[in-house]
């Protein structure tokens, strides 16, 4: 048997947001007001992609550098690494 109930209350049930409820204010407010466990999953995201993209333009840039260069541009880069991970500690 089903439930009767007046429109007044369902429409009511349905315009007050909730935890569960899946509505356009709770999707814009995720998005732009982020929680921090999330933040510091897309960081750590950006963080190994740079990583990545770093190791390859030196990689492509080796053959044209001289050693000094070479160990200047891969000390440098290991000093900004190790830069990025210390804000990242500070989170």
């Amino acid at each position: 048997m089903s439930e009767k109930r007046d429109i007044s209350e369902i429409l009511d049930s349905i315009a007050q947001p909730s935890k569960d409820n899946v509505s356009v204010f709770n999707l814009m407010d995720g998005w732009f007001n982020p929680r921090q466990e999330l933040m510091k999953h897309v960081i750590v995201i950006q963080m190994i992609a740079c990583f990545i993209v770093g190791l390859f333009l030196i990689v492509t840039s080796g053959e044209s550098l001289t050693p000094e260069a070479l160990m200047f541009a891969l000390m440098g880069f290991m000093l900004f690494v190790g830069a990025g991970f210390g804000v990242y500690s500070k989170l």
